[in-house]
């Protein structure tokens, strides 16, 4: 099924307004961009489940529209005060509430949305218009941090048109409406904050009570066997002698991996930190963290998390700091392999410790075209589409159609599930944005700057667990890893942004 002229028409606004907004200079049509963007984009994501029986039930409820609409309205008008009198609790909010989902009744079925960030994207791009004033134009619009504004923009168009003739135009326009807009503009308003010593610090202080937080309850559910949004984990773990802890995540391994990022932040904290109430309390925030890690038992956040570590340790030490740091890297990864045990059954669930994804990645190949389908023993099918690939988020139709049916929406390889959604056309796209967004971040007086440093090792740690299992483009802290890596670029490099505690 390709998607109707008005869904054409509504991506290509939305995307098209969000990829507008990452480039112009011009700080009206910068406004006008993202107000089109937000605009549309909800739309077309109500339009494409408008029939869906679970969507019928709930916008027949009068009372339930009415009190959404009520709350909606009142802590978006809050939220637009406050960073209108104070502006920096924009990006404090954002950072703050990121990783924070909202689990919605409709119909019977709950969503986990993203609601508190979307409210302070919204309320962040309206204070951006009240005020009048400010920069869309400033010095992060050159150089390697241009290339990034147009690899992003041209990877949100792209995508865009390989929804026309998607196998699955439905999750497309999800994707586009719920992350890929949203997020952009998140990125604009965020790269157009003033990142002060005084604001990085405070960022910081937040992200690490909301990730010990996080931490303090997997323990919990560690020690009391209990779990909370998913019921499914909490079956799972009968099957295996270790029990994994997805605090207020529905995953683990996105609880592991929100505890990484945050640890590292707290790593270069503590790597360039001179203050020692501050690096005694950065300490105690990421041991914390690491424990909560270990209870997720996500090989991929591990894996992040060293790969994070030894951004810190380069840029802060050098190659010494790299050798010592991947020692202590492989204790810790032959550590939780020795305490995850096997699985107390012969039956594999997707919530083993390696999460099965075996399968997926070789079905994404195939469907890349890389290697041929064996459909049976002495027979292969060629089912690849390796030039345009099977169209924006289809990978988990085209898996079901042409591999095995099995419910999947992504090969949980970034690189993979590029190939076979966008074929080598949108691979060379996204080749574009892993360079560009590499050299923005980690690229001259990277390690000069310890607010710098944070950020592109964080960059780094969420480009690995990429590899292994999120979806690069449609996490929220990549967007705003970038947006804030932009920012930092109109530092000198030889004037470091220290974070205090």
């Amino acid at each position: 099924m390709t998607a109707s002229a008005p869904e054409m028409i509504g991506i290509l606004a939305s995307c098209g307004a969000a990829a507008a907004a990452l480039v112009v200079r011009d700080r009206r049509a910068w406004l006008a961009a993202i107000a089109v963007a937000l605009s549309v984009a909800p739309v077309i994501v109500l339009g494409s489940v408008w029939d869906e029986s679970r969507v019928v039930d709930f916008r027949t409820s009068a009372s339930q529209i009415g009190a959404a609409l009520v709350v909606g309205a009142l802590a978006l008008a809050a939220l637009v005060a406050l960073f209108i009198r104070y502006r920096p609790a924009l990006a404090i909010a954002a950072l703050t509430v990121l990783p924070l989902r909202v689990p919605i009744d409709i119909g019977g079925e709950t969503a986990n949305l993203l609601v508190p960030l979307y409210l302070v994207i919204a309320a962040g791009a309206i204070a951006e218009a009240l005020r009048g004033t400010g920069p869309a134009a400033n010095g992060t619009r050159r150089g390697w941090a241009l290339w990034l504004r147009w690899a992003l923009a041209a990877t949100l168009i792209l995508y865009a048109i390989q929804s026309s003739y998607s196998a699955d135009v439905a999750n497309a326009i999800e994707n586009i409406g719920f992350f890929l807009v949203p997020f952009a503009v998140l990125l604009c308003l965020l790269a157009e904050q003033e990142w002060t010593e005084w604001l990085l610090g405070r960022v910081l202080i937040a992200v690490a009570a909301v990730a010990s937080i996080c931490a303090a309850i997997a323990i919990y559910q560690y020690l009391a066997r209990d779990l909370f949004l998913n019921p499914e984990l909490l079956d799972a773990n009968e099957l295996h002698v270790y029990f994994r802890a997805n605090s207020l995540f529905f995953d683990p391994n996105i609880l592991g991996r929100y505890l990484a990022l945050a640890t590292i932040a707290l790593a270069a904290y503590i790597a360039w930190g001179r203050s020692r109430a501050g690096l005694a309390l950065a300490v105690a925030a990421g041991g914390l963290c690491l424990v909560g890690i270990a209870f997720s038992y996500s090989i991929t956040s591990l894996a992040s998390l060293l790969a994070g570590l030894g951004v810190v340790a380069l840029l802060r030490w050098a190659i010494p700091g790299v050798v010592a740091a991947a020692g202590i890297g492989a204790v810790g990864l032959v550590a939780l392999l020795v305490a995850g045990g096997t699985p107390t059954s012969d039956i594999e669930t997707d919530r083993s410790i390696d999460s099965g994804h075996y399968d997926l990645v070789r079905g994404g190949l195939e469907l890349a075209g890389v290697v041929e389908h064996e459909e049976r023993e002495g027979e292969t099918t060629y089912i690849g589409k390796p030039i345009a690939g099977y169209g924006s988020g289809s990978f988990g139709r085209a898996f079901y159609d042409h591999v095995e049916k099995a419910r999947t929406t992504v090969s949980h390889s970034e690189p993979i599930t590029v190939a076979a959604e966008q074929g080598a056309i949108g691979f060379v796209v996204y080749l574009g944005l892993l360079v560009s967004s590499l050299v923005t971040m980690l690229g001259a007086g990277a390690g000069r700057s310890v607010a710098r440093a944070a950020v592109g090792a964080c960059f780094v740690a969420l480009l690995v667990d990429s590899f292994g299992y999120t979806g690069f483009a449609l996490d929220p802290a990549m967007w705003a890893l970038l947006g804030i890596g932009i920012a930092l670029r109109r530092a000198p490099p030889d004037a470091p942004a220290t974070i205090s505690g």
